[in-house]
């Protein structure tokens, strides 16, 4: 699966709809927006979705953080949320002046917050810094953690949705010229 885009809006829009499906269970709006978008089909209900987004990605009961510092740390380091990773976000969110409403409750490296981000570089053609966030966060983890949503999901739309942020963030560090396994 390839997802192309020609304009600077359309890498925008699918940054912030993935971002939209990870940060919280998606409403039926959010759903139907993301599948034409993506051109997703599923027989599944939104309650059947969101109740796979509980079981993926809850806090309480997840079984898939999506925290960046949970893939991506040095060997003699031990995985952990607010690990070297977010520290290191951190500073290139203040690098491009952004600061994260202390209203989100958020953790700097969660996925959502990183692909929101991502999507401000663009907004405001920070070319550089897409380049080294890309590099030094996005190619890092998020086609790892994709895989690891294909192989737990139950609902096929998360499955769907992991495969098409895969092939995005795949196809963001080829047009970057970054070297990505995959």
């Amino acid at each position: 699966m390839d997802i192309y885009y020609e304009e600077p809006e359309d890498r925008i829009k699918l940054y912030r709809i993935f971002s939209s499906l990870f940060i919280k269970e998606p409403s039926d709006k959010e759903l139907i927006d993301a599948a034409k978008l993506l051109g997703i089909t599923t027989t599944e209900t939104g309650d059947e979705i969101r109740a796979d987004y509980i079981q993926l990605f809850s806090n309480y009961a997840g079984q898939l953080l999506p925290y960046e510092s949970l893939y991506n740390y040095e060997i003699t380091d031990v995985p952990k949320v607010w690990g070297n990773a977010t520290i290191e976000v951190q500073k290139t969110y203040r690098s491009a002046n952004v600061i994260l409403d202390e209203d989100l409750d958020i953790v700097p490296d969660h996925i959502s917050a990183e692909l929101l981000f991502m999507s401000y570089l663009i907004e405001n053609e920070l070319i550089e810094l897409q380049e080294k966030f890309l590099n030094e966060h996005l190619c890092i983890w998020i086609p790892y953690f994709c895989d690891d949503v294909m192989d737990i999901a139950m609902s096929g739309f998360y499955k769907q949705i992991a495969a098409a942020l895969k092939a995005f963030i795949l196809t963001e560090c080829r047009s970057f010229e970054i070297p990505v396994e995959e």
